[in-house]
């Protein structure tokens, strides 16, 4: 009888042991496994940023843009910015500093290729000019880059409107109304030698700008054709000096 029941004992306590190693297995792969596949996921998700991240500098790297601000025309309150495109990545500007100020911006940009900005308003920035204001102008990109246009320093006078810019150069503004036009520009210096010439579709845009850099003080006869329906021929010169580097020219806008 005694051997009967220490018998049971012995089973019974065999039973208990299976029983807390079972129940200690359930603990682990309830708590301890969660634990190791939730670090699993996060080191998987770390590896994917670090990629992302990389991904990101090596595009930023590539990025490569040249702007052009511009004022639609003498004495205009709006100011647009051109940006043509110098990589295969398409580009995104998201913001656009003109000095310490910022406007929201939501312009992309093709590999390769250009756009320009809706017209910005800098009414109050204007009002606050006294004698000549200087503004620099910067679009910063989705990726982070920011890029100067290559028309800084814009230059407003009160009694003269807009000039500006360090180079020698001759920045050309179409104000447009809607519609489809195609631009003959062509620019040449006092010898008749062309220095410039392009032909430039505009589909449903407000203005088109083009920077033509040129060698030095000179006077350049300006000549803009417009070639969709009756051809309409506006021309000027312009002069050059060391005094004044850059000179602006505004065809008026109901010429077209």
């Amino acid at each position: 009888m005694q051997l009967m029941l220490f018998s049971l004992l012995r089973k019974k306590s065999a039973m208990s042991t299976v029983l807390g190693m079972l129940i200690f297995i359930g603990i682990l792969f309830t708590c301890v496994m969660p634990f190791f596949l939730y670090i699993n996921q996060v080191n998987s998700l770390y590896d994917q940023t670090i990629v992302k991240m990389k991904q990101l500098d090596r595009d930023r790297s590539l990025e490569n843009i040249d702007a052009y601000a511009y004022p639609l025309n003498q004495s205009s309150s709006q100011i647009c910015v051109y940006v043509k495109n110098r990589c295969p990545l398409t580009v995104e500007i998201v913001r656009v500093w003109i000095n310490d100020e910022y406007f929201p911006c939501n312009l992309q940009v093709a590999g390769m290729e250009e756009n320009t900005t809706d017209p910005i308003n800098v009414q109050d920035m204007l009002s606050q000019v006294e004698g000549v204001g200087s503004f620099q102008v910067k679009v910063v990109t989705a990726r982070g880059n920011l890029f100067s246009s290559q028309t800084n320093p814009l230059q407003y006078s009160n009694d003269s409107g807009w000039s500006g810019g360090q180079s020698f150069a001759i920045n050309i503004v179409i104000e447009l109304d809607a519609g489809v036009y195609n631009f003959e520009i062509q620019v040449d210096n006092s010898n008749g030698t062309t220095i410039y010439c392009e032909e430039i579709w505009v589909i449903f845009e407000s203005s088109i700008m083009r920077k033509v850099d040129v060698s030095g003080p000179d006077t350049y006869h300006v000549e803009i054709t417009q070639t969709q329906g009756p051809d309409k021929t506006w021309s000027t010169d312009v002069e050059i000096t060391l005094e004044e580097p850059t000179k602006w020219v505004y065809p008026p806008k109901d010429y077209w």
